[in-house]
């Protein structure tokens, strides 16, 4: 414990000292990772089967558009048709046909009504 140690000084440690704190207040550029000169091609095949896939799904769709477009005229005609039918079908009042003999019964009315005692 009771050694005695030195310590010396040198203008070289000064200086590697003063020139640690300049380069500290210097700030240190991080170099950007440069690109490579090639791009990676991406793989076409994945991107075309999911087009692919998309535009067949498309296509399924156009075709059950125009499937239902079809069926929805057809059910049109259906439902004027039946309606027409219904309503030729309605109930319609029989027009007034003139009573056959209408003269002899007016005749015997007016008979009874006279000789309603003798009855």
């Amino acid at each position: 414990m009771g050694e005695s140690f030195t310590i010396q000084i040198s203008s070289n440690l000064v200086r590697n000292l003063v020139d640690d704190g300049e380069k500290v207040k210097k700030k240190t550029r991080k170099l950007k990772p440069k690109p490579p000169l090639y791009s990676p091609i991406p793989p076409q095949k994945p991107a075309n089967t999911e087009l692919d896939a998309i535009w067949s799904a498309i296509q399924e769709s156009e075709k059950v558009v125009e499937r239902l477009q079809k069926q929805e005229a057809n059910m049109l005609q259906e439902v004027t048709q039946r309606a027409k039918d219904l309503h030729d079908k309605e109930f319609k009042l029989p027009s007034r046909k003139p009573m056959p003999c209408l003269d002899q019964k007016d005749a015997c009315l007016n008979c009874y009504k006279e000789h309603v005692k003798d009855l």
